[in-house]
């Protein structure tokens, strides 16, 4: 029942076309003579994307005192940095609209562990000195894998943790492969960064070397610390003080960025969406 990068990259086809364009736009703000006008080009490929940031432009989540009737208008209030953020904040609201039957989550379960370690990941790359921007990302996509397996038409059930208390073997016990494996080949499809790429495949493994793969280990634990975590993975997390150094972090460092994470949290929990208009 395994997939290789064919199937996945026609099974991620599905997903919603905001999440490529994420992609695509992180690529594009990372270049420092990006204008205006090539965001909005890009955003206005996926006319659901477009709606939904005008109407967010509009709502209370802004606060912007100016009606906005455009997407140009929009872009250009929100900003160059906020709009990477609301971007990768729509894409993971489309692409987290379906319960996955598979695994026993529901939709509102996996887009809260997205919001939450998007958040926390945003916040301990601005405490250590690395991008926050694609750290955002990172946190925000790293269980996109989970969602190509559930839509699989091979798809089995997870039979839950007292049965299979580690969710990733069981994956590659049924499918051949991981849902990070799956997650890096769509990001590296849709021409992520090589980091965030690296950290979706192999965050589940605290031995790892890499600063960035780490700092995803360090958010996923700490989004299961606050009850927003996945079923079959609690145990898999590790904050010893020799992980944290190699993420170029420490228990101060977390506890500060859990504290900022949560209040940024909040703040996008508290939206309408049904009447961000």
């Amino acid at each position: 029942m395994g997939l290789d990068r064919a199937n996945i990259i026609t099974l991620g086809s599905a997903l919603p076309p905001a999440v490529g364009i994420f992609g695509r736009l992180e690529a594009l703000l990372a270049r420092p003579d990006t204008e205006l006008d090539a965001i909005v080009d890009l955003v206005r490929v996926d006319p659901a994307l477009t709606f939904q940031i005008i109407r967010l432009g509009n709502s209370a989540f802004y606060g912007l005192k100016n009606r906005c009737d455009s997407l140009e208008q929009a872009v250009s209030r929100i900003g160059f940095g906020d709009i990477h953020s609301l971007v990768g904040l729509v894409a993971a609201r489309h692409a987290c609209q379906q319960d996955l039957r598979a695994y026993q989550i529901s939709a509102r379960q996996f887009w809260e562990n997205a919001v939450a370690t998007g958040q926390l990941m945003a916040a301990l790359a601005a405490a250590n000195g690395t991008d926050a921007r694609q750290a955002y990302s990172t946190g925000l996509l790293r269980n996109l894998g989970r969602i190509v397996l559930n839509n699989h038409a091979g798809a089995v059930r997870y039979p839950g943790a007292a049965v299979a208390p580690d969710l990733a073997a069981w994956e590659r016990e049924n499918y051949g492969t991981t849902a990070g494996e799956v997650g890096a080949v769509l990001l590296e499809h849709w021409r992520f960064s090589p980091d965030t790429i690296a950290a979706v495949r192999g965050h589940l493994d605290p031995a790892a070397a890499e600063a960035p793969v780490l700092l995803l280990h360090v958010a996923a634990g700490l989004a299961e610390s606050w009850g927003m975590g996945i079923p079959g993975e609690a145990g898999g997390w590790s904050r010893d003080a020799a992980v944290l150094a190699r993420a170029g972090l420490s228990e101060d460092i977390c506890r500060a960025a859990t504290a900022s994470a949560q209040i940024a949290y909040d703040k996008i929990a508290g939206i309408q969406w049904a009447n961000a208009a």
